[in-house]
């Protein structure tokens, strides 16, 4: 075994992955280091604070009505995205917080094993 296989061995694949996407699209990459950050920020931030508390939002965004929540979510921030003449008009925090709704979902379907990833074709 070389030591090329060895080190796949023992590195995440999402570490792999996105080192692939460094190599391809540089900017992809860096959009989503950022979109990490701010995903790992919120922990540090708003939902251990609420934790604290007792307020569970990720508990209300991964249940069953929360795939309404998050849709709502997701088309708050990007209609605050894409509206011009505000003072949050075109943000790319907004961007970002949009996305994370998005992954929230995707959680939401992971935790509820809805894991099912096939289109239909019309």
């Amino acid at each position: 075994m070389d030591n090329e296989t060895k080190w796949e061995l023992i590195v995440d694949p999402l570490v792999l992955q996105i080192e692939d996407i460094r190599t391809k699209e540089p900017e992809m990459a860096q959009a989503l280091e950022i979109l990490v950050k701010h995903i790992h920020d919120t922990y540090l931030d708003k939902y251990s604070k609420g934790e604290k508390l007792g307020i569970n939002t990720k508990e209300q965004l991964y249940s069953e009505n929360g795939k309404f929540i998050n849709v709502f979510q997701v088309t708050r921030y990007l209609q605050r995205y894409v509206t011009e003449g505000s003072i949050k008009s075109g943000l790319m925090i907004d961007l970002f917080k949009g996305i994370h709704y998005m992954l929230f979902e995707i959680v939401r379907r992971i935790k509820n094993d809805d894991l099912e990833i096939k289109e239909t074709k019309l």
